[in-house]
């Protein structure tokens, strides 16, 4: 009786953690929206701060920087990461921008430029 519970028990577990792992896989498979508000508020911030270097309206310069147009939109914490720690050349913004900031830029870079 003891080893049915027991086989019992694992198989609920591991139906469990299958339905956890698929519902987080969904999720990071889920098209990301964002309001109007949010994509203006990040293409200001973009051209206050970003723009020196990844270009105006993210077309590059010239100067090998990231082409942002370019990024995945499902690599958010990629993102927030190199935005608020820096990477390679890149400062760290966390000191200069919030996260609702950072989260803001992300939406303009994924929604990209109206065509």
């Amino acid at each position: 009786m003891k080893l049915i519970k027991f086989i019992t028990m694992r198989m609920l577990i591991s139906i469990g953690i299958s339905a956890f792992i698929s519902t987080t896989a969904l999720a990071q498979d889920e098209v990301q929206t964002f309001t109007p508000v949010q994509i203006a508020a990040g293409a200001k911030l973009f051209s206050d701060n970003c723009a020196v270097c990844h270009g105006p309206k993210m077309v590059e310069p010239g100067a090998g920087f990231f082409d942002l147009r370019t990024f995945p939109p499902k690599q958010r914490p990629r993102f927030i990461n190199s935005v608020s720690n820096g990477k390679n050349s890149m400062p760290p913004w966390k000191s200069v921008l919030s996260q609702d900031q950072i989260g803001n830029l992300f939406a303009y870079v994924i929604a990209g430029e109206p065509k």
